[in-house]
Formats: structure tokens, sequence, C-alpha cells
């Protein structure tokens, strides 16, 4: 019962979904390998809790799954449950095995470009960091909403595939997955020449991070105090057009989606610590991201009828 309970969730997407486990398992291996080569090793005990969620998800999704088969008034709600656990899954499967990716680019430790980048800012937008800093700081109650708005990532990710296992039920949101996951490799790939320790801003002890790893002290990759180390590009940016992207076809969502991320794209300066420049940057990185889904993705990708939200 169990078995056949998961086979027939995998069936309807097994094409592209099954392509996208084995990008994520090609981006693993290269994971693993940059990471023996450098003799850091893994916290396991940082790791396996990581775990208990889609262990949880896969549970409830194959639940879902077969109480749908049995209760055909129930089908519907039970697939779009399914494909959304799924597609939660498979992004935090994403997020685990290309995390390093970005640690490993930084300890190439080519040279930072923080001179040139400023340098960028004013050359181009006659924009200066800290200036612009101060004016928001001046602001607290525009910094709220600008924090609010750069930290909304995550759960408008979550949003997203709601919406798309609701609206294309069945294609375990792969369109996103594949954006998402490509843009990630590109953002690393563009890290590796472009090292840059950014500015201060709201988001951590990053830089701290960057700079153990790039004087050659990494030893250890610790899960539960990863983050995020790329300045430029901007991954966040990257996200924001991601995200409209994704929810394009449903009106009632572009006029929650664009004003959010409109200000997640003004937050990414002073709230992410960005240069003004990272921007543009990561724009590139989503444009190419759609592109390359475009060609990559498999042709055997269902298409099923969308439904209007």
């Amino acid at each position: 019962m169990f078995a056949r309970a998961v086979l027939g969730t995998v069936r309807p997407t097994l094409t592209d979904n099954t392509a996208r486990w084995a990008f994520i398992a090609a981006v693993s291996l290269v994971s693993a390998a940059g990471l023996w080569a450098l003799r850091v090793r893994v916290a396991w005990d940082s790791l396996w809790p990581l775990f208990e969620r889609p262990a949880l998800f896969l549970v409830f999704a194959v639940t879902y799954s077969a109480v749908g088969r049995r209760v055909p008034r129930l089908a519907l709600p039970m697939e779009v449950a399914s494909d959304f656990l799924l597609s939660g899954i498979q992004l935090i499967a994403m997020m685990l095995a290309f995390l390093p990716l970005s640690y490993l680019a930084a300890a190439l430790d080519f040279r930072l470009l923080d001179t040139e980048l400023a340098r960028l800012d004013v050359l181009l937008f006659g924009f200066e960091w800290d200036a612009a800093a101060r004016w928001v700081t001046d602001r607290p109650v525009l910094d709220q909403v600008l924090q609010a708005a750069y930290f909304s990532a995550v759960y408008q990710a979550v949003a997203v595939l709601l919406i798309g296992s609701i609206a294309h039920t069945g294609d375990r949101n792969g369109e996103f997955l594949w954006q998402f996951g490509i843009g990630l490799i590109l953002t690393c790939a563009l890290f590796i020449f472009t090292p840059a320790l950014g500015k201060i801003g709201h988001v951590g002890s990053y830089m701290e991070t960057l700079t153990t790893i790039r004087g050659g002290l990494w030893t250890v990759l610790d899960y539960s105090r990863a983050e995020g180390i790329v300045t430029f590009p901007s991954f966040h940016t990257t996200l924001a057009i991601l995200f409209v992207y994704a929810v394009r076809r449903h009106r009632w969502a572009l006029a929650v989606f664009v004003p959010l991320n409109v200000l997640l794209l003004a937050a990414t300066p002073t709230v992410g610590g960005h240069y003004l420049v990272d921007s543009p940057a990561g724009a590139i990185i989503a444009v190419a991201s759609i592109a390359v889904t475009r060609v990559l993705r498999p042709r055997g990708a269902p298409e099923a009828a969308i439904r209007q939200l």
C-alpha cells in the first residue's frame, strides 16, 4: 500500500521530477567533491535535524495521495496538498545541496572587488551606500518596512509553491524549481570571480563567515550556522523577479507580489548590505535562469491546464 501510494504520487511528473532530482544529485556530488578536496567535514549533527521536516512532508504527501484515491470527492484537495508538500521537499533538498557551492566559490579566494563595485555605484547610479543607509535609518518606519520585505523571501517561496500546486497540480512547481536551482548555480559561478565583503546591513555575521572561508580557516560545514555570503550578484534580486514571474498568470497574486518585491528590491542595498550594482546583476541572473530553464527543462514535462484562482 505504501509503495503504491508513493508511485501513484510520483507518476504524474516522473520525467521532469526525475530530471530535477538528478540535477540535485549531480550538484550534491560536486559539493561533496569540493568539501573533500578542501578537507572540510560536514557536521552531521547539524544536518540530520533538517531532514525531519522533509520526512514529515513525505509522510503527509503519501497519506493525502492515498486518501484522494480512496475518497473521490477529496481527490482534488488531497492532490493539491500532496503536490505542495512534494514541491517543498525538493526546494529544501536544493537549498541543502547547493549551499556548499557558495562557500566553495569563496574558498577560491579571488581578489575582493569592493572598491570597484562602490565606484560603479557612484559612476552608474550616483549612489553612495553610507549616505543611503543613513537616510533610511533616519526613517525608522521605512527601515522596518524594508526589513519586512527583504526577509519575506521565505514566505514568498512558500506562497509561490502553494499557488503553483493549486493552479497547476501535477507539475510539482517544476518551472519555478528549475529556475531557482539554475539561478543558484549561475550566482555561485559568477561569485567565484566577483567576491566582495559588501556592507553591514541587517543580515547577520556573514562577513565573518566569508573572511574565515577566504582565509583558509574553514574546516567544518555547520548547517545550523549556515548563511548567505554572496554579495555580487544579489540572489534576493533574482528571487524577487522569479517570484513575480511564477505568479504572472494570476492578477490577484500580481497585485500582492509586485509591490512586495518592489520593496524587496529597494531593501536590497541597505538591509541586505549589497552595493546597488549587485541588483542589476541579480536581475540578469533571473532572466538567464528563465531562459535556460526553457531550454533545459525536459520536453515531457506535464502541461496541465492552469486553473483560474
